[in-house]
């Protein structure tokens, strides 16, 4: 309908704005695009319409021109927080956090109950090298206290005090779909055990997929809440009678944290998409392991860590191309690589990257990201490494492609690095799965230490490195030993699906008696919190 409004009235900026909204919630970002230039050149003064359009362009990978719209949606309204928090955003994908945190910080400024930059603010100390784990935990303070629970977790606790009946587990997403975190905990909704658990699922997932579709079909019930208010889908998980109700995203754009903090389930647990720690006073736990969550961190959360196997699990839903040979007998030299996301190469970490290819002089770096086809991140990188000396024929940048094409292209490559301060996680074990090892450096913080934490768990500690020194001396001596490489790749997937993390049926297990480990001590609570 809105299509046909604006053919009839082509001069109505609203009716275009609306479409151009429309389009880019079905993910359709080059139609919204078209739409909200058209509405702009009717009235070009409209702050919400140079957002939208910002938005838009992110969704497109064009993050420079994203730039530029948010920064002419601040020019015409200067407190425009939600363009604030948005251009904040903008500037953390494209390396920057300082400034992203100053955007950040102006946003809450401006609107104090705004909860989506409070939690943009707290994804984004995890890009910060200057942020320690006592600034993570105060941000997280100061975003939990304002949502203290109205109500004592005894208020929703009136279900069946059985410590070994069947429980009804509530997932809560907006991520549904094939994506990296989704990967982590995908498998253990599909191989529940159906006897014990009940498995609902809250999803806020929008365009969906095929792997949305498998996750419904592997789900007693599955509700799309989308549509609904914070304290509409509350009130639905408590006629829903949950007993475990698990976050699956954190601080990430699209969490409903909100829902969380009015503590419509007995327990809560937060774990996989983004597990730093939530600060809400009502989240019971965090899935974790031990080197993820360091024991000085652990005091500084409000949740109780729950340990596992390791804080991920290691999911395909198709199966793998082979890892091939080590790039470097054909090419007769090391290639280095990173598939991480432009927002964790940060200035710092490809200077650092830098050094490496300095001092292996034929070495090459390959680096791919579905957003790295965006000229902004291109640019960057070239004048980053151009200024540490390194020809542009050193470096390829490899933007998207479909997953079979992501994974495959790990053949390119002999040796991962592992950004800093903020490490991958899945990224680290598909490198795993492809037989290409990762050097990591972690330091006190949860996000630095998700590859320490993946590569730990798989027994791959000689790949650790203890500071940014040892991190360039572990690259060079790991790239020297051709024959080592050759060896670990042949044998590294075997290693990882023969191991708690890449079996997908005993990772849930694990997690499942984690679920009646916390439920029996529920239960055994004297008030039932």
């Amino acid at each position: 309908m809105l299509v046909q409004a604006s053919r009839a009235a082509p001069d109505n900026s609203e009716i275009l704005y609306n479409l151009g909204n429309a389009r880019a919630s079905l993910g359709e970002f080059d139609t919204a695009i078209i739409a909200y230039h058209q509405a702009l050149a009717l009235e070009p003064n409209r702050a919400e319409y140079h957002n939208n359009l910002g938005r838009a362009l992110e969704g497109a990978r064009r993050i420079g021109e994203a730039v530029e719209a948010y920064s002419r949606a601040l020019a015409l309204q200067p407190a425009f927080a939600g363009a604030l928090t948005n251009l904040g955003n903008a500037y953390l994908d494209l390396g920057r956090p300082a400034d992203a945190l100053q955007c950040h910080r102006q946003a809450i400024a401006h609107q104090r109950d705004f909860d989506a930059a409070y939690s943009n603010l707290i994804f984004a100390l995890n890009f910060d090298p200057a942020a320690g784990p006592h600034d993570h935990a105060r941000e997280r303070a100061r975003f939990g206290d304002i949502h203290r629970p109205q109500l004592p977790a005894g208020a929703v606790s009136g279900r069946q005090r059985d410590p070994d009946r069947r429980l009804r587990i509530g997932y809560v997403s907006a991520h549904f779909r094939h994506q990296a975190a989704t990967y982590a905990f995908a498998p253990v909704i599909i191989h529940h055990d159906r006897r014990a658990f009940e498995v609902i699922c809250y999803s806020d997932t929008a365009p969906e997929d095929a792997l949305t579709h498998k996750l419904r079909d592997s789900a007693k019930t599955w509700r799309s809440t989308a549509d609904l208010s914070d304290a509409k889908l509350a009130a639905l998980i408590k006629s829903d009678q949950i007993d475990i109700l698990v976050d699956l995203v954190g601080h990430m754009v699209g969490n409903r944290l909100g829902v969380f903090a009015a503590r419509p389930a007995p327990v809560q647990v937060t774990g996989w998409g983004e597990p730093t720690g939530t600060g809400l006073p009502a989240m019971d736990y965090l899935l974790g392991d031990p080197v993820l969550v360091s024991e000085p961190v652990r005091a500084l959360l409000r949740e109780q860590v729950i340990d596992l196997p390791c804080f991920l699990c290691f999911w395909t839903p198709e199966s793998l191309p082979d890892p091939g040979p080590p790039p470097a007998v054909a090419a007769g030299h090391v290639t280095f690589g990173s598939f991480n996301r432009p927002a964790k190469l940060s200035d710092p970490v490809l200077r650092l990257w830098a050094r490496i290819l300095r001092e292996a002089p034929t070495s090459r770096l390959v680096l791919k990201s579905p957003h790295l086809g965006d000229p902004a991140h291109q640019q960057r990188i070239n004048a980053i490494f151009g200024s540490e000396g390194i020809s542009p024929d050193r470096l390829t940048i490899l933007g998207a492609s479909d997953r079979g094409s992501h994974m495959k292209a790990y053949q390119l490559i002999d040796v991962a690095l592992d950004p800093f301060p903020h490490g991958g996680g899945m990224t680290t074990l598909d490198a795993t799965a492809m037989g290409v090892p990762v050097i990591t450096c972690p330091g006190p913080t949860i996000s630095s230490r998700l590859a320490a934490a993946c590569l730990t768990a798989l027994g791959l500690t000689d790949w650790i490195a203890t500071s940014h020194e040892d991190y360039v001396a572990l690259a060079l001596r790991k790239a020297a030993d051709l024959e080592g490489l050759a060896s670990l790749r042949q044998s590294l997937r075997t290693r990882l699906s023969r191991s708690p993390v890449g079996d997908a049926a005993t990772y849930t297990r694990a997690v499942e008696a984690a679920y009646r480990g916390i439920w029996q001590r529920h239960c055994e609570a004297r008030d039932g919190s």
